[in-house]
This record gives C-alpha cells, structure tokens and sequence, in this order.
C-alpha cells in the first residue's frame, strides 16, 4: 500500500520547538495579526498544511520535500540537545557548532518568510558565474541540459520550492570564512535558568544587512537555542553577560521580525514583551528595535 502524503507540515520542527514549551509541553502563542494569545502545543504551530507538497505536471502530488527536511533535521537532533544540556562549564564542541550552522541553513531558507527571495535566487541558477555553480543538472549520459529546459525548470514552481535543498549548501562552498565564523560564536544562559528568550515564526534576527545573501546571510546573527539558552554571532567582541533589558529587546524583536506567531512558556511575560513591543509601536519607533538590540551588543 502506497503511504499516505503527509499534510501538516512545519517550518518551525516539533523538536526544536520543544526547547519552548513548559512541564506540560505547551506554550502561548500571540497572533500578530488577530492580537490573541492561546494555549498550544508544538504539534498544532508554526506549520501550514501541505507547505512543502510538490504538485507535478500530471497532477499528481508529493511530500518528498518534506520528507527530506525532516531527514536533515534527524541529524542534527543529537548536537541540538548537547547544545540544550549545556552550561557556562560544559563548553559547546566544534562538531555540535557545525550541526547547528547546517541546520540553521536550511531552516532559514525554509520559512515561509523568505520564499519570495528563494524565488528570486531560483532564477539566478545555471547561469554562468553563478553562486549556485557548485549544483548543476546533466542527462542520463553527462551531457549539460539544454538551454530551454534549464530556462523552463528553474522557473517553475517545483523547482522553485525544491531548490530549499540546494540554496543552504551556497553558505558552505561559497563562504571560505564559515568555519571562522562559528568559531566566534557565542552561548548565553539564563542566570536562573528560567525561559526568558521567546520564540517566532522567523527566529532568525539579523541586522538586516545579509539577510538574503545566501552566502553570508548567517554573519551575523542572534537565535534561541531554548527558552534559556541565546546564540550570538558578532564580529565585536562579546558580552560577557547579557542584561535584563537585552533579553527585553531580544523579545520585542522576536516580534517585530515574526511575520505572524510568536511563542513563549509564560503568559504574563509574553503580555509585558507585547506591550513593550506596542510602544514602540505607538512612538513609531518599531524600525529601530532590531537596531538597538544590535546596538546593545557594541556598547
């Protein structure tokens, strides 16, 4: 029997949102766009049905595309909880680094807010001296695909959504400094253990600079392992404890750059990061609280 097409897919893996969820396995989630806050789990967030299902020409369907994301995320899964486990003492090992720099490559290039400029680096493929030269597409005996097929594939939708396997590796081959890079990265923990780092729909929070170069587009940038635990990425040279008020920022940006969701253990504390968030809003400075929380790192 054939196996039934997976339908909820997400974006944000179960796994990783696990890291957010309290002794029950649950979190609150505000909606950006209704402004509601409700009790849930991972298994129902941060997903859309049939999100990576790839409808071919002769109508049928498939999920491959899921399935592989899934696959690359199993590997990860042990270097992540290494990660999660660890403290201000256990420092965090170069091979768990390099798991996670693969993980957040794919992820980033997988949320639904980036799809439009996944779109747009499609259309750059196969061409001479692209940055995607390291992936090309032959026939059965070797030979380059012709000009036309190559113009026809890379602008159709299948292709458009499957190249979410392919644009992630332009992070590795074309950045020789990506092992330098981890290198500098930095693991913050929670005095009190406590989840203070929420969680978003786009939980990558960068400058704004590189978002969309597919090679240096994990520079700089900040992300939360877990509720407690904050990854850092600067150049500048690091805090070495980070503030009250930084964690505040970190949340009012997790917002600010969510397109929809976001999540958080601690309803009251969600409520406070939510109307923080609202007035910069009401004082229209929401342009700026990305750029002071980037700001508070070079002080």
């Amino acid at each position: 029997m054939s196996r039934k097409l997976s339908k909820k897919h997400h974006y944000l893996p179960r796994y990783y949102l696990k890291g957010f969820t309290n002794s029950d396995g649950t979190f609150f989630v505000y909606d950006k766009k209704t402004s509601n806050i409700f009790e849930t789990n991972p298994n129902d967030s941060f997903f859309e049905n049939h999100l990576n299902t790839i409808n071919y020409p002769d109508g049928k369907k498939s999920d491959f595309l899921e399935m592989a994301h899934a696959e690359n995320e199993g590997k990860s899964w042990d270097s992540f909880d290494n990660i999660r486990n660890s403290d201000f003492k256990r420092p965090v090992l170069l091979n768990e680094k390099m798991n996670l720099f693969l993980f957040l490559l794919f992820l980033h290039w997988r949320l639904p807010s980036n799809y439009k400029h996944l779109k747009e680096l499609t259309a750059e493929m196969f061409e001479e001296g692209s940055v995607f030269d390291y992936f090309n597409i032959v026939d059965f005996q070797g030979n380059q695909a012709s000009e036309d097929f190559l113009t026809e594939f890379k602008h159709s939708t299948i292709w458009r959504k499957s190249s979410q396997l392919v644009v992630p590796f332009a992070g590795i081959f074309k950045n020789k400094e990506w092992y330098d890079d981890i290198g500098k990265w930095r693991f913050y923990y929670t005095e009190d253990k406590e989840s203070w780092f929420i969680i978003g729909d786009n939980p990558i929070v960068t400058s704004g600079e590189d978002d969309h170069d597919p090679v240096r587009c994990l520079k700089t940038f900040l992300f939360p392992i877990s509720g407690n635990i904050l990854l850092i990425s600067i150049d500048a040279n690091p805090l070495e404890t980070i503030p009250p008020e930084f964690i505040v920022q970190f949340g009012a940006s997790i917002i600010q750059k969510a397109t929809r969701f976001v999540a958080c253990q601690n309803k009251k504390y969600l409520e406070s990061l939510i109307d923080y968030y609202k007035l910069n809003l009401s004082t229209n400075n929401q342009g700026r609280i990305i750029d002071n929380l980037f700001c508070m790192l070079d002080e």
